[in-house]
């Protein structure tokens, strides 16, 4: 799982991911209060959980604060690839499609994947800072 600062600096701009997540058991997600507060990003990954869930339900989570991490099996689920011949096929048809510049940036599937899925549904591409 990719807990970098560039991952979730792609999620945190990622709005169109951002507005499609519901909070469920397992997600992982960035408390920005917490990044703010520490200026350590490690310091403020966080696990929804039990408490997590309940304070959802209360309405008493932050969304706001909160960057969802999407790991690479919910975002295979998102682009509809579960089957691990159907994603070579796609994240081969994918690459053919970006330049060597776009490759380089990528250091996980999670952001890949991600910016695949952003091509495949939004016609958005990652620049480096923001999507566009």
């Amino acid at each position: 799982m990719d807990f970098s600062p560039a991952y979730i600096g792609m999620c945190e701009k990622a709005v169109f991911i951002q507005q499609i997540w519901n909070v469920a058991y397992g997600d992982f997600y960035c408390d920005k209060s917490a990044v703010f507060a520490t200026r350590d990003v490690s310091a403020s990954i966080s696990l929804v959980d039990d408490k997590v869930l309940i304070d959802v339900m209360n309405q008493g989570f932050k969304r706001s604060k909160a960057v969802w991490l999407p790991r690479q099996d919910q975002l295979q689920e998102l682009l509809n690839i579960t089957e691990p011949l159907a994603v070579i096929q796609m994240l081969n048809e994918f690459l053919s499609v970006v330049d060597d510049d776009t490759r380089r940036r990528w250091t996980s599937m999670e952001q890949l994947l991600l910016c695949a899925y952003a091509l495949r549904t939004y016609k958005k591409t990652w620049t480096g800072a923001d999507w566009k």
